[in-house]
């Protein structure tokens, strides 16, 4: 994951989660997702032009039930592309290619109780060379 330049004090929190949430995605490792995410969280995107919607215990059974991109020899190559602090609250866009699919991520994150988390997550796939 690239780090970004950020004088927030919240940065090293924020980077620390993230790497959670793109190496539990690599690895397949749902109890490093389940971490990272709140568990209220949503997810909405398009997978293949199909709408997308998924609780999050609904959204770590699809992860628990696939081959992970570790294990089918892929590289990790998640990229962080943008990342907004505003307080207790941040929203984070990411550059995630796995399984034959360029994901871009939009993840709403949240610091609640003492620690940050995912609360939402909006997802698409896209041709690698829109993707800035």
């Amino acid at each position: 994951m690239v780090n970004l330049p950020l004088s927030d004090a919240a940065a090293p929190a924020l980077h620390a989660l993230l790497r959670d949430y793109t190496e539990g995605l690599h690895q397949g490792d749902v109890a490093r997702l389940r971490q990272a995410f709140h568990p209220q969280a949503r997810l909405f995107g398009e997978v293949r032009g199909q709408p997308y919607e998924k609780s999050l215990e609904e959204y770590l059974a699809v992860v628990a039930g696939r081959a992970s991109p570790a294990t089918l020899g892929e590289a990790a190559a998640s990229r962080l592309l943008a990342l907004d602090i505003r307080g207790s609250i941040a929203c984070a866009r990411l550059h995630v290619p796995m399984l034959g699919f360029s994901y871009l991520d939009f993840l709403l994150l949240c610091r609640t109780g003492g620690r940050w988390q995912i609360t939402s997550k909006l997802f698409t796939d896209l041709d690698p060379a829109t993707i800035a």
